[in-house]
């Protein structure tokens, strides 16, 4: 079992907080589709004792490509590899999905998408410098139904610093009475390289007070809960079936490839990735060299430890800690700051499980970081 991540790097503009790798130049995007087929020509021989079950393209904005560039891009994979298809999931923002557009993706298989929309207020989508509208990105997710998708993400941030005091509420509203069956909900941070970093560090603008951040997660919390949906990641919310299958895999420990500029792979306690450099990638394709251009780190007992802690403290199954010391040798149960956490009630036993109760979970990190070897 497996899942395969193909990483779009073209945007068609830069919003103020993303620190992602992508670039608004779109000269090279046929040329970047001709490098990423023979990325997965290239890896899947040695995926051969692999079936993948997940298709994740991501990004950037992978709708920016169109359908047809996307369903080339798969079939190369379709072809090179064994396939039980559980889940096929495209990001991609409102103004792309015109009603041709989601029919062709639905044509090629995709069952899934992930739509940008991160707020519905106009100011706010003017300060993240988002391209589409309020109104565009609710008739994209209606329209994304009609057109027989039935599983549908929105992804929406809160803890910005612009809008009234009533947006996140009102964007919740909003994003709840859409037919999605799954939220993803972000908390803004300032990377020093956005534009929303330079106007942290010019005094133009102020991170919202830490009370506003757990006010808008207590209100997130709250509306998603009324409206039937499953907090099981700190990030992520579904209704019934609507889990991320892809990103749940990830967590689970899942080998995992990783195919263009900037993409992580992960098989056998070994992780490798690409440079986030799309001239360094068409360079090491033009070559037949993709090594050229890879990095790769073995994990050892202790970094599969922290690695594991991590991502299982952050969803609502937790942490097994039998698993943990079979994968690792390193004992849960002995570590010398667990009693501590669990009289605090930072930390319970569930199944025996290890887990953080969900309202901790704004200060999940600092409580992992405790219990790291």
């Amino acid at each position: 079992m497996a899942g395969l991540y193909v990483h779009i790097p073209f945007c068609a503009q830069a919003c103020t907080y993303c620190d992602f790798h992508f670039t608004t130049q779109l000269r090279d995007r046929d040329a970047m589709v001709d490098a990423l087929r023979r990325e997965i020509r290239t890896a899947l021989p040695h995926w051969s004792t692999e079936r993948f079950t997940t298709l994740y393209f991501g990004g950037g904005t992978p709708s920016l490509m169109g359908p047809a560039a996307l369903a080339a891009i798969a079939q190369e994979a379709f072809d090179g590899a064994e396939w039980s298809l559980e889940e096929w999931t495209v990001e991609a923002n409102p103004e792309d999905l015109d009603p041709a557009t989601l029919d062709a993706l639905r044509e090629a298989g995709v069952n899934r998408l992930s739509i940008g929309a991160q707020s519905f207020q106009r100011d706010v989508l003017t300060w993240m410098r988002r391209i589409h509208g309020a109104d565009k990105a609710e008739s994209a997710v209606r329209n994304a139904a009609a057109a027989g998708f039935d599983h549908l993400s929105l992804d929406l941030i809160y803890g910005v610093p612009v809008g009234g005091s009533d947006r996140w509420q009102r964007d919740l509203d909003t994003a709840l009475s859409l037919p999605a069956d799954h939220l993803s909900a972000y908390i803004l941070t300032a990377e020093p390289q956005t534009l929303y970093g330079h106007q942290l560090q010019k005094g133009e603008l102020r991170e919202p007070p830490e009370d506003q951040v757990l006010r808008e997660y207590g209100q997130l919390t709250q509306a998603t809960a009324d409206a039937g949906f499953e907090h099981y990641e700190v990030s992520s919310f579904a209704r019934d079936g609507g889990r991320s299958r892809h990103n749940s895999a990830y967590w689970n420990g899942v080998p995992y490839l990783g195919i263009g500029p900037g993409a992580h792979s992960f098989r056998d306690q070994t992780r490798w990735w690409n440079a986030r450099s799309n001239a360094q990638y068409l360079k090491a394709s033009a070559a037949g060299d993709f090594a050229s251009q890879q990095a790769q780190e073995v994990l050892n007992a202790t970094d599969r430890f922290n690695e594991a802690l991590m991502t299982g403290l952050r969803r609502t199954e937790g942490v097994d800690p039998k698993g943990l010391l079979n994968n690792s040798g390193h004992d849960l149960k002995n570590h010398p700051e667990l009693d501590r956490l669990l009289t605090a009630g930072q930390v319970e036993w569930h199944g025996g499980r290890l887990r953080i109760p969900r309202h901790h979970w704004p200060i999940g990190d600092a409580i992992t970081v405790e219990l790291m070897a």
